[in-house]
């Protein structure tokens, strides 16, 4: 019987090491409760490549070769000691073996019959197909719930801003009602999403136009609409409020200021403001600083004004002096249009360029064959002119025959045409202009005493635009005005560093050259405003040559001769130069050095 036990235990044994050889599996016994193992049975295979060779039943000790083993045995140590009930896992780890071979491996922990055993499991294949299955299983498991959380975290962020949002929204729309700002809200289409109560008072809408295009509703030009849709488009290019003329019952004038929306760039924010009270304003202002086509509202060009209006109420002759450029014939237009003659013919010549038989011809008129070139009877302006006014520019530049003749249709009101003797009555008002001195003319007999008493009965000085620098806006602005009604170029505006060098400029050319430096800046500018680098560059020159009429007002004729030596030196003896600087023509210059006695070497 015994012998019977013996050898169905020896063949128990026996199929117990074939299993766990077959399941790979090595069988350890531990040695008095230490991390020394004695092996049992026949190793598999796989066991000297990473634990070294060794044959049962010799000792081993795992944990100094695999560091994952030694944590696991003292986690183990509550099975073996039997604190915990069955087995312990150790869970699957990764060793390499000798040949840098990647093992998947698995220990359990367990006491039978009172042997502290270990077993060390190789994994296979199956086993890395599975790993690999449930990593990707818990990496998506572990993605969705990220995902989950994250969307439940954009839920409620999305949430609380769109309350924060309508919140704020309201509060804007509050306070834009509240500070009375009229303001309409657009979309990418140009419809209409909000419009505040100020904005429906001052357009003439109703709140309920939101939805609608804002051109169907607001009444205004096709201009006006036209550069309304540009700011629209383009908001952040152009920055100045745009000028719109409502056409309504009540017409009033607006400035639109258009902007992007701050938080969507498709939207637009429209401000009006309503200038009508300034608009008018200007306008008085303007009315009161223009007289016939003259402009400026400086105490000097009043004083011109009101000469002009006493000089028309009677028939005398007129003197009108001046430098060139600050506008003689429009004075003496003034006048015409100012006076009982106003009905009648204004005719202007200038006297200045003409050979004496071809000033006397266009003056008096001449009889065929009276020169060479006389093929027919013509009549000369002062005929022309009868009962009305001959305005005589550059007078003192006549001839001295011419003006012997001259002095006769002032002294008897009748001309003779040359090539004839029989004088003709005519009736007709003079008035001459001149930028020279006559008095010295006279001195100096290049022009005829009594001719200058005759002309000279009532007088105007048209003050240099230098001496009247108030007026330059005035001008500046009334110049850009005929540009852009006769060029056709949307220029409305004069920056700010432009103006200052306008009215830092010595303008020797007076209102002329002002005129045609804004006609310069204007066509070069390619905005809606002139600014410095439009200008001309005698003008943008003169931010570093201040002209001397600024520097220094003389009182004695000491401090003018010094004035005088003071710019010529700074013009290195220039004398066109040196006018400049001292916003003078340069006749001026060359009377008042000979004046004070300075020559400068030519």
């Amino acid at each position: 019987m015994r012998t019977h036990h013996t050898r169905q235990a020896s063949q128990s044994e026996t199929l117990c090491t074939e299993l766990f050889v077959a399941l790979e599996t090595a069988v350890l016994e531990r040695v008095d409760q230490t991390d020394t193992f004695s092996l049992q049975g026949t190793l598999p295979a796989w066991w000297p490549s990473i634990f070294g060779t060794t044959t049962p039943p010799s000792t081993v000790r795992p944990g100094e070769r695999s560091p994952f083993l030694k944590q696991f045995f003292t986690e183990a140590e509550q099975s073996w000691a039997g604190h915990a009930a069955g087995l312990m896992r150790s869970g699957p780890w990764t060793e390499r073996d000798r040949h840098g071979t990647t093992l998947h491996l698995e220990a359990t922990a367990l006491v039978v019959d009172s042997r502290q055993l270990l077993l060390v499991a190789r994994l296979g294949a199956d086993f890395e197909q599975a790993r690999t299955t449930l990593q990707q299983a818990r990496e998506q498991a572990l993605r969705h719930a990220q995902a989950t959380k994250l969307q439940t975290r954009t839920e409620s962020r999305l949430t609380s801003q769109l309350s924060q949002s309508e919140e704020l929204r309201d509060d804007l729309l509050g306070v834009l009602q509240g500070l009375g700002l009229a303001t309409i809200l657009t979309d990418s289409q140009g419809r209409i999403t909000f419009i505040s109560d100020e904005a429906a008072g001052l357009l003439n809408l109703s709140t309920d136009r939101t939805g609608q295009r804002w051109d169907q509703v607001l009444s205004c030009s096709k201009t006006d609409r036209d550069a309304i849709w540009t700011r629209l488009r383009n908001p952040a290019e152009q920055h100045d409020p745009l000028t719109l003329h409502l056409e309504t019952d009540n017409p009033r004038w607006l400035d639109v200021t258009v902007s992007p929306h701050p938080r969507h760039n498709e939207k637009r924010i429209l401000l009006f403001h309503d200038t009508t009270e300034i608009h008018d304003l200007r306008r008085l202002l303007d009315e009161k600083a223009r007289f016939h086509d003259l402009v400026g509202s400086s105490p000097s060009m009043m004083q011109v004004y009101q000469l002009v209006r006493d000089i028309a109420r009677v028939d005398a002759t007129v003197l009108i002096e001046g430098e060139t450029g600050t506008g003689k014939e429009l004075i003496a237009r003034a006048i015409h249009c100012s006076s009982a003659r106003k009905q009648g013919p204004f005719i202007a010549a200038n006297c200045a360029g003409f050979t004496d038989s071809l000033l006397g011809s266009q003056l008096f008129g001449h009889k065929r064959g009276a020169f060479t070139g006389a093929v027919g009877d013509q009549a000369g302006l002062f005929e022309s002119a009868d009962g009305g006014t001959v305005f005589l520019d550059e007078i003192g530049d006549i001839p001295l025959n011419v003006q012997t003749s001259l002095l006769r249709v002032l002294q008897e009101k009748e001309i003779t045409r040359l090539g004839e003797a029989k004088p003709r009555k005519v009736n007709v008002r003079v008035l001459a202009a001149t930028h020279h001195n006559l008095s010295e003319d006279v001195a100096r007999g290049t022009f005829r005493t009594d001719l200058l008493y005759r002309i000279r009965v009532a007088r105007i000085q048209l003050p240099p635009l230098r001496d009247r620098r108030d007026d330059i806006p005035l001008l500046a602005s009334a110049f850009l005005g005929h540009v852009r009604a006769t060029m056709g170029k949307g220029v409305d505006q004069i920056s700010p560093d432009a103006l200052r060098l306008l009215l830092s400029y010595a303008w020797p050319g007076n209102v002329r050259e002002l005129k045609n430096a804004i006609e310069f800046a204007a066509i070069g500018c390619k905005g809606q405003r002139i600014t410095a680098t439009d200008l001309p560059p005698e003008v943008t020159r003169s931010q570093s040559h201040t002209p001397l009429s600024t520097w220094m007002l003389p009182t004695t004729n000491h401090d003018e001769r010094a004035q005088l030596l003071r710019a010529l030196n700074q013009a290195s003896g220039n004398r066109s130069e040196a006018a400049k600087l001292l916003g003078m023509s340069r006749a001026t210059l060359y009377r008042r050095l000979a004046n004070y006695g300075i020559d400068i070497p030519r």
